[in-house]
C-alpha cells in the first residue's frame, strides 16, 4: 500500500509547528520557564529588602542607616531559611545553626 505524500510546503508557521508532536513538550517547559522567572523576578522585586523602589531611598548612599521600615527583612530570611532547610542533611544540621532554629519566625521548618 502507498502512503500518500504530506507537504508541509504549503503551511504556515503555527500550523507547522502544531503538527509536530515534538513540540508540545518544548512549549510547555518554556512556558513554565518564562511563569517561573517571572514569579521569582516579581517576589524579588517586591520583597527583597535590598530593593528600593521609593525615591527618597534609592538615592540615598548608606542604605543601612535608613528608619526601619515594618519588618524590612524578617520575611526575606524567613523564606530563605525554609528553602535552605527544606530537607535535613548534615550542614544544617550542624550545632553553629542550632540558634536559628530556635526563633520564633523558624519554628515551622
Amino acid at each position: 500500500m502507498v502512503r500518500p505524500i504530506v507537504k508541509r510546503g504549503g503551511y504556515k508557521l503555527l500550523n507547522l509547528w502544531t503538527t509536530d508532536k515534538g513540540t508540545f513538550p518544548v512549549v510547555f517547559c518554556a512556558s513554565f520557564a518564562a511563569v517561573g522567572a517571572t514569579g521569582m523576578s516579581l517576589r524579588y522585586l517586591f520583597t527583597n529588602p535590598d530593593v528600593y523602589v521609593n525615591k527618597e531611598e534609592r538615592f540615598t548612599e548608606l542604605h543601612h542607616t535608613l528608619e526601619p521600615r515594618g519588618d524590612r527583612g524578617s520575611s526575606w530570611r524567613q523564606f530563605r531559611f525554609r528553602m535552605a532547610n527544606l530537607q535535613r542533611n548534615p550542614i544544617n544540621q550542624s550545632r553553629q545553626f542550632d540558634d536559628l532554629f530556635a526563633k520564633e519566625e523558624n519554628q515551622r521548618v
